[in-house]
């Protein structure tokens, strides 16, 4: 496998798992779960893609030299052999040339001083002439005890001396001929012992080069993995940014390769991450949050229309708002407003509930819906109850302030509405409508400041006489009912209620 396939399959592997990050975290932020983003970190015993990075290039140049200097040693094995052959094939030819006359003429003495000075050379550790009958006419010096004939001129006579201590020698053997008759033969023994040392010499400078060149390479590897792995270390930081939900990361490194693009690409997702969170902030001010993640989370259901659901609806208005509005500034009033509502929206949230919409001075909270809570109809009544509860004090506050005071007059009721999104298909709001939401409405009317009011249904069924101080305060007429419908006082809440007694509590259907 190249290198360039290499790097590439780390690359892809790497840029998965980023995008498998990101995928999760837009996935998370639309479910709008951003405080349990996951962190992107590395696996226990993971190594660094640069340390990957630089053992591969290492592996390839090792591997690479490896290779490369056994083919160089293995062709210098080669080429030693064939010098030695040439080097002994060369001085053949001159001893069997200058040989032939002492030969012929049967000079004992002149081929005496041919053997001895060819034995001087480096390496040559025997030499001896023959007659045409293997007759040895001189021998000097190391030689095989085969006649010359035995030992064919183009495959040279390996063999060695000593028992312990082996000499490898190799013999070759030269026909020496006169007008295309054989005369004679001169056979040279060289030392191969003086071949391997230079064979030797050969193989430890190879070996020097090919040590050095490793170490360079791996100085160039660790280089080159550094950097590039660099760019893949921003995704990766990069990538654990966005993941905390830092949607204002962006790439500031400008490449022209595939990461360029990748990181262009991440750069645009992050604006439209950013986009998106910030449009989901601005949402959720205009609706409860709870129908901003509900819409979010099913944006190919947002369409006119709803469903039946058991749900408990609260109206909290302002006692004698109209005459009191009459002496006030826009701005006054409109400050006025937004600190009572503040409180009334925190109360509501405590409770489970959220402001469905601000009519005015009156403030419509909506509890089991759009989340469902079968606890809808106990935690309507005690966030009425709390409400006119810290209003009271806060107003004991603003009158040491000397500031004005205003008292609401809360009605709850509880039953079958009609939940989802009304409107046109250009303007539409998420809102509840129906009998329960009208008379909850007409209760707030008529309640008295500081008061919350219920009907007869409502506190019986939720039992509440045992749980705070209540009393009949008359009755209303509705339009089409023929029997009047009772009313009744929530005052101080009496105990705690204990988990048991939450769990047992029921709300059926109630409808007016």
């Amino acid at each position: 496998m190249s290198f360039q396939k290499i790097f590439g399959t780390l690359l892809n592997k790497k840029q998965k798992r980023v995008d498998i990050t990101l995928m999760t975290v837009a996935t998370q932020h639309s479910h709008g779960q951003n405080e349990s983003l996951p962190t992107f970190s590395f696996k226990a015993g993971s190594l660094p893609i640069a340390v990957k990075l630089a053992l591969i290039i290492t592996t390839v140049i090792i591997v690479g030299m490896g290779l490369l200097s056994l083919f160089i040693l293995g062709n210098q094995s080669t080429v030693f052999d064939q010098q030695t052959d040439a080097y002994a094939s060369a001085l053949g030819d001159q001893l069997s040339t200058a040989a032939i006359e002492p030969v012929l003429a049967g000079d004992l003495q002149a081929i005496d001083q041919l053997t001895s000075n060819l034995v001087d050379n480096e390496g040559i550790e025997g030499v001896a002439i023959f007659s045409d009958q293997s007759k040895m006419l001189s021998s000097i010096g190391i030689n095989p005890e085969q006649a010359p004939p035995l030992i064919l001129p183009e495959q040279p006579l390996y063999w060695h001396i000593g028992e312990t201590n082996k000499i490898g020698l190799t013999s070759y053997v030269r026909e020496i001929t006169f007008r295309d008759l054989t005369v004679g033969y001169c056979l040279i023994t060289f030392d191969r012992s003086f071949m391997n040392t230079a064979y030797g010499n050969t193989i430890r400078t190879i070996s020097a080069i090919t040590a050095l060149m490793v170490l360079l390479g791996i100085i160039v590897a660790a280089f080159l993995s550094k950097q590039l792995s660099r760019p893949i270390k921003h995704l990766v930081e990069g990538s654990q940014e966005i993941s905390r939900g830092n949607y204002r990361y962006r790439f500031q490194e400008r490449r022209q390769d595939e990461l360029g693009q990748l990181m262009g690409s991440l750069n645009t997702m992050t604006e439209g991450l950013l986009r998106k969170e910030q449009v989901e902030q601005t949402f959720s001010r205009y609706v409860s949050p709870n129908v901003a993640c509900a819409l979010m989370n099913n944006l190919e259901k947002i369409h006119l229309g709803g469903s039946h659901v058991e749900a408990t609806v609260l109206f909290a208005d302002i006692s004698g708002f109209t005459t009191l509005s009459e002496g006030l500034e826009p701005t006054a009033i409109n400050s006025l407003l937004n600190e009572y509502f503040t409180l009334i929206d925190q109360i509501a949230g405590k409770h489970g509930g959220h402001i469905d919409k601000y009519i005015g001075d009156c403030a419509m909270i909506l509890f089991g819906v759009p989340l469902h809570d079968k606890e809808h109809g106990i935690n309507g009544v005690s966030c009425g109850v709390e409400i006119q509860q810290v209003i009271k004090e806060y107003n004991l506050t603003r009158k040491k302030q000397r500031k004005i005071t205003v008292e609401f007059s809360i009605g709850i009721n509880s039953g079958t509405m009609l939940a989802g999104n009304m409107g046109s298909e250009r303007r539409m709001e998420y809102t509840v409508v129906g009998n329960a939401v009208n008379l909850a409405s007409r209760l707030s009317s008529i309640a008295t400041a500081g008061e919350v009011i219920v009907t007869r249904e409502l506190h019986d069924t939720l039992g509440l006489a045992a749980l705070f101080e209540t009393y009949q305060s008359g009755t209303i007429e509705l339009r089409g009912k023929t029997t009047p419908v009772e009313v009744w006082h929530i005052g101080h809440q009496l105990r705690m209620i204990s988990s048991p007694e939450l769990f047992d509590i029921h709300t059926p259907s109630i409808v007016h």
